[in-house]
C-alpha cells in the first residue's frame, strides 16, 4: 500500500457499497486502450474526452450479391426501411473480415471492436474501396436490390466503415446523393443510370418538414456539399431527435404504423435481431484517446467489477439530494439529474495499475475516479492517521469498525478502542470533530469533473452517510486561463504558486485571483498585470488607511448622506455575491467602485466628514479582508483595533442608510456635469452664465407612468403607450417628442426621482459646478427658463449657455 490508512478507509468504503448490493460482477462494454490492454477512465484520458462512454448501436446486415456482409452500424435501425443503397469511402482500403463464419466488409477499427466484443474475428483480405462502387446488395428489410456508391463524408475508422442510405431521413445521405447527381459519380465511374434510379423514399411523417423532412433542412440550412460538416451535423441532430419522439411511422411498417419511435424501436430491434437481419453492439459515439496517444474502442469485460448506478433505489436518493443541494452556478443542477439518470452500471477497476485493491478480490483495484468520491471525510482523520507516532495508532490494527464509529457513529467506543488499540478519548475527539465537519458545505471543482467526479460524489455520500450528512452544496467553474491563454507546459505560459508567491506575494495574487471571474461554467483568466497592479493598489490603501483614519470634518452635509447609502448599499451587494462566490464582482463593486465613489465624494465635498471616513476605511478593509487578509490584519491593527480582522463582525447594515433616491439623484448631478463640460467645450466664443432647467412637473407624472407600466412587465412600447393616454391634450405632442427620445435611450426611466428632489439635488450642486466649471450657474424650473427649456426631461435638465 502506498498510504495505508487511505487505502484502508477507501476499502471499508466500498465493503460498506458492497454489503448494500450496490457492487456486482459481471460482463460489461467498457471504454478500452488497446495499446496499454487497460479500462481508460475519465482520468486515463485527456479531459476533453471525459464522460464519453460506450453506446448501444445496431449492425445491419446487407448482403452482397458478391456473398459479402455489408454491416451498416446505426443509431436508427429503424430507417433500414427506407434504405435505398449503401455507402462506402472509394479512397479507402477495406478489410475482409471473417465474423463469426461469415465475411464482413469492415474498416481496421470495426475490426478491433468486433474482436473486442466476444466474436470470433479474422482477417481474409483486403479491398480499395473503388472496386465495391457499383455493386449490389439486398435490403434485409425491404428485399430491395440497392447499389453501393461513394460518398465523401464516410470515415471507415468510424463504426464499420459502412454505411445505409436513408436520403429521406438522413441529412449526409441526401447531400451525398445530391453531389452525385451533380457530377461526382461520374469522378469515381458511376453510371449516371444508377444515380437517377436512386430516390429517396419517405417512411416517417412528420409535421412541419414535407414528405423528406432531410431534404427540406438541407435546404433550409444552405448546406453546399456532403463536407458541409457543421451544418449537416446540426440538422441530423434535430432531424434524429424530432422524428425520434414526434415521428409517426407510415404504413411500410405494417403492425408497427401509426406509432412514434420511441414506442417501437426496442420491440423492432428485438424482431431483426430475431431474423438475423441486425445484431446489437457497443461503440463510441466520437473518437476518444488513452493518455497515451492510442485511440480507445469498446470492449466487453467479463468478470469485471461494477458500481451498480443503474439501481433506481440509488438513482432515487442521489435525486433526492441534488433537490436539496445548493449549485453554483444554479442552472448546473438539472445537468446532475441528467447525469444520475443517464448512468448505467460504472466499471470500477482494472488491473495493473497503482491504487487500492478490492478488499475481496485483490487482483482488481480501483481506478481514481471511483476512489475519490468520499475523501472529504478523510480530511477530519488525516492529521491523525498520517500522523500515527503522535497518536499512538498502529496502522495495522485500523479495522473497519473503527470508520464505523468515527465517521458514522456506530458501534461502541471502547470495543473499538481495544480493537485498534486507540483510546476512547481520541475515539471520541475524531467521532466530534467529524461532526463539527460534517457535512461538506460546498465542494468547488472544474466543469470537466461534473459528469464523473462529482456525479459520484453525491452517488457515494448518499449510499454510506444518513441525510443529514448529505452534502449541501457543490460550485463549478471553467479552466484557469493565464494572460487570455489555457495554461498548457508546452507553451511555458503556467504559472506556479511558488512563483507567483515570489513575485507578488499571497495578498496581490489572491486579488488577481479574485479578479480572474465569478462563479460559473466560464473560464477564469489570470492577467499578471492586474497582479502586478494589485501590489500597488493595496499599498496604496495602506497608506491611505493608516494616514487618514480619524481626520476629516466634523459637521454633517447632504452629500455625506449620499456617500453613506452607497457605502452600505455596497456593503450588501458584495455580500450577495460573496454568497453566489462571484469573487470578481465582489472585488470590482466593493474595491474599484467603492473607491471611485469616494474619489467623487471628495471632489463633491473636498474635506470628508470625520466618522464617515472612518466607518468607509473600516468597511473597505472589511470587504477586502477575504481577498487580501494579511495587509488586512495589518491596517486593522494600525487602526487600534481589538483582535483579528479575520474574526470581525462583517458590517452591519442598517435600511435606513441606504437612500436609492438619493443616489439617482447624485448621478443625475454628475452626468450634468459630464453634460455641461462636453458644450462647453463645444461653444465658441464668451459666455457669461450657465442655466440648468429642469423638466415641468408634468413630465415627471408622464414618466412615472411609464415606469409604472414596465414594473407591472410591460414592454416599453406597450408602457409608452398606455402612459400617453393619461397625458392632457396640451401637453401630448410634446410627450410624443419624449416617446421618441425615450425608446432611442431609457436612461431617463432609470434615474427618475422626484422632481423637488432632483431640482433641490441641482441647486445645492450649484456652487460645486461654478468650482469646477468657472462660470456662474443658475438652477431654474422648465417655466423659468427660454423656450429651449422645454428640452428638458426628468433627469435629462435643459442646459443653456448665455
Amino acid at each position: 500500500y502506498l498510504n495505508p490508512p487511505y487505502n484502508k478507509f477507501i476499502q471499508w468504503q466500498y465493503k460498506r457499497l458492497f454489503s448494500k448490493g450496490l457492487i456486482a460482477k459481471g460482463t460489461h462494454p467498457v471504454v478500452w486502450c488497446p495499446k496499454e490492454l487497460k479500462v481508460v477512465g475519465d482520468h486515463d484520458r485527456p479531459d476533453e474526452y471525459a464522460g464519453i462512454g460506450p453506446e448501444e448501436v445496431v449492425i445491419i446486415k446487407f448482403r452482397g450479391e458478391d456473398g459479402l456482409v455489408y454491416p451498416c452500424l446505426t443509431y436508427r435501425p429503424e430507417t433500414v426501411y427506407g434504405a435505398v443503397n449503401v455507402w462506402v469511402n472509394p479512397d479507402y482500403e477495406y478489410l475482409i473480415a471473417k465474423v463469426d463464419g461469415e465475411l464482413w466488409l469492415l474498416g481496421e477499427y470495426g475490426v478491433r471492436e468486433l474482436a473486442d466484443q466476444d466474436r470470433e474475428v479474422s482477417v481474409e483480405g483486403k479491398v480499395r474501396g473503388i472496386e465495391l462502387v457499383g455493386r449490389y446488395v439486398s435490403n434485409p428489410v425491404t428485399g430491395w436490390r440497392v447499389p453501393v456508391l461513394p460518398a465523401l463524408f464516410v470515415d471507415p475508422d468510424s463504426g464499420t466503415g459502412v454505411v445505409m442510405s436513408v436520403p429521406a431521413h438522413a441529412p449526409y445521405d441526401y447531400a451525398a446523393l445530391e453531389d452525385l447527381k451533380k457530377g461526382l459519380a461520374s469522378r469515381y465511374g458511376v453510371s449516371p443510370e444508377i444515380v437517377e434510379k436512386v430516390e429517396p423514399v419517405s417512411i416517417i411523417k412528420l409535421e412541419g418538414y414535407g414528405d423528406r423532412p432531410a431534404e427540406t433542412l438541407v435546404r433550409r440550412m444552405g448546406v453546399g456539399s456532403q463536407l458541409d460538416r457543421e451544418k449537416l451535423d446540426a440538422a441530423t441532430r434535430e432531424l434524429y431527435s424530432r422524428e425520434f419522439y414526434h415521428g409517426v411511422l407510415k404504413e411500410v411498417f405494417g403492425k408497427w404504423a401509426g406509432r412514434t419511435v420511441a414506442e417501437v424501436k426496442e420491440e423492432l430491434v428485438e424482431e431483426l435481431a430475431s431474423r438475423g437481419i441486425a445484431v446489437r453492439h457497443y461503440t463510441l459515439p466520437r473518437p476518444v484517446y488513452c493518455r497515451c496517444g492510442s485511440r480507445t474502442h469498446v470492449k466487453i469485460v467479463k468478470d469485471q467489477w461494477f458500481l451498480k448506478y443503474s439501481d433506481p433505489r440509488w438513482k432515487r436518493l442521489a435525486h433526492e439530494c441534488i433537490d436539496g443541494m445548493r449549485f453554483l452556478p444554479d442552472d448546473v443542477r438539472e445537468y446532475f439529474h441528467k447525469q444520475v439518470d443517464w448512468y448505467g452500471d460504472w466499471a470500477c477497476t482494472h488491473k495493473g495499475e497503482l491504487g487500492t485493491p478490492l478488499p475481496w478480490d485483490p487482483d482488481w483495484v480501483l481506478e481514481s475516479l471511483s476512489d475519490s468520491t468520499v475523501y472529504m471525510a478523510y480530511y477530519v482523520l488525516a492529521k491523525y492517521l498520517q500522523h500515527p507516532e503522535s497518536y499512538g495508532i498502529d496502522w495495522d490494527r485500523l479495522s473497519d469498525s473503527f470508520f464505523d464509529y468515527v465517521l458514522l457513529g456506530e458501534g461502541d467506543p471502547e470495543e473499538v478502542a481495544r480493537e485498534t488499540g486507540i483510546s476512547v478519548e481520541l475515539l471520541e475527539r475524531m467521532r466530534r470533530e467529524f461532526l463539527y465537519w460534517y457535512p461538506v458545505d460546498l465542494r468547488i471543482s472544474g466543469k470537466d469533473l461534473m459528469p464523473n467526479h462529482l456525479t459520484f460524489f453525491i452517488f457515494h455520500h448518499v449510499a454510506i452517510f444518513p441525510r443529514e450528512h448529505w452534502p449541501r452544496g457543490i460550485g463549478v467553474n471553467g479552466w484557469v486561463l493565464v494572460a487570455g491563454e489555457k495554461m498548457a507546459k508546452s507553451k511555458g505560459n503556467f504559472i506556479l504558486l511558488r512563483q507567483a508567491l515570489e513575485w507578488w506575494g499571497a495578498d496581490a495574487t489572491r486579488f488577481a485571483e479574485a479578479y480572474a471571474g465569478n462563479s460559473g461554467l466560464d473560464d477564469a483568466n489570470f492577467e499578471p498585470e492586474m497582479a502586478d497592479r494589485a501590489v500597488d493598489l493595496l499599498v496604496d490603501w495602506y497608506e491611505f488607511a493608516v494616514e487618514n483614519y480619524g481626520k476629516g470634518r466634523s459637521e454633517w452635509l447632504p452629500v455625506d448622506d449620499w456617500f453613506r447609502s452607497v457605502l452600505y448599499r455596497t456593503v450588501r451587494e458584495v455580500e450577495r455575491e460573496m454568497e453566489e462566490a462571484n469573487f470578481k464582482n465582489a472585488l470590482v463593486k466593493g474595491f474599484f467602485n467603492l473607491q471611485n465613489s469616494f474619489k467623487w465624494y471628495l471632489r463633491r465635498c473636498g474635506e470628508p466628514n470625520r466618522e464617515l471616513l472612518k466607518r468607509f476605511i473600516e468597511i473597505q478593509t472589511l470587504l477586502l479582508a477575504p481577498i487580501s487578509p494579511h495587509i488586512c490584519e495589518e491596517i486593522w491593527e494600525k487602526l487600534g483595533k481589538e483582535g483579528f480582522i479575520s474574526t470581525a463582525k462583517w458590517p452591519e447594515v442598517k435600511d435606513e442608510y441606504i437612500k436609492p433616491e438619493m443616489e439617482r439623484a447624485e448621478e443625475i448631478v454628475r452626468r450634468v456635469l459630464d453634460d455641461v463640460q462636453e458644450i462647453l467645450r463645444l461653444v465658441k466664443g464668451e459666455y457669461r452664465e450657465v442655466v440648468i432647467a429642469c423638466a415641468a412637473e408634468w413630465k415627471y407624472e408622464f414618466l412615472k407612468k411609464v415606469a409604472e407600466e414596465a414594473g407591472r412587465g410591460a414592454e416599453l412600447r406597450e408602457a409608452l403607450k398606455t402612459a400617453m393616454m393619461s397625458v392632457s391634450a396640451p401637453h401630448r405632442r410634446e410627450a410624443g417628442r419624449i416617446v421618441k427620445i425615450l425608446i432611442r435611450n431609457p436612461r431617463p426611466l432609470q434615474l427618475l426621482v422626484n422632481p423637488d428632489v432632483e431640482f433641490n439635488s441641482l441647486c445645492s450642486a450649484a456652487s460645486f459646478y461654478e468650482k469646477e466649471l468657472g462660470v456662474k450657474v443658475r438652477v431654474v424650473r422648465e417655466e423659468e427658463a427660454a423656450t429651449r427649456g422645454k428640452l428638458a426631461l426628468p433627469a435629462r435638465p435643459a442646459i443653456l449657455v448665455e
